[in-house]
């Protein structure tokens, strides 16, 4: 059992000491940090719940550590990650909780988890007005949704 966990802790090392990416598809923070590999689902699962878990997303955005550079994309941190999250992203706000919506919340800046949740869950046809629609829009759709109802607090 030791092994194992001295496996896992190494293999965490290094991925945080390989890691030359900045903006991951499951947000930036602790999940970004250690699981690098943004292009594979698990790692982007695990990426996105540790997040959630850590809650450390707010701290790496304002101080801009963790990966939490935009690295030139202009703001459009938000919208790679709803393009690159959109099911999980979908699913829960159908639910009004869950890691990717936590997760997006932070990254607005948002601290009252419960309260953005039940706002979209309660916009949730104009967020997701089609099937195809896209981040960007999403993206806008939100932002009205926070602050019309002043959910993020």
């Amino acid at each position: 059992m030791k092994k194992i966990i001295l496996g896992l802790v190494a293999g965490g090392l290094m991925s945080v000491s390989a890691s030359a990416a900045s903006y991951q598809a499951q947000g930036c923070g602790l999940g970004s940090t250690l699981f690098t590999d943004g292009s594979s689902l698990m790692h982007q699962v695990l990426g996105a719940t540790t997040n959630g878990l850590s809650g450390n997303q707010t701290f790496g955005m304002t101080s801009g550590t963790s990966n939490c550079e935009l690295d030139g994309m202009g703001g459009q941190a938000n919208a790679v990650f709803i393009k690159a999250n959109k099911v999980a992203l979908s699913n829960d706000i159908a639910r009004g909780q869950g890691a990717t919506l936590a997760s997006l919340s932070r990254m607005y800046g948002c601290t009252n988890l419960k309260a953005v949740g039940s706002a979209l869950q309660k916009n949730y046809k104009t967020i997701f007005a089609s099937e195809n629609v896209e981040a960007t829009q999403i993206d806008m759709s939100i932002r009205n949704v926070i602050e019309t109802n002043k959910a993020c607090i």
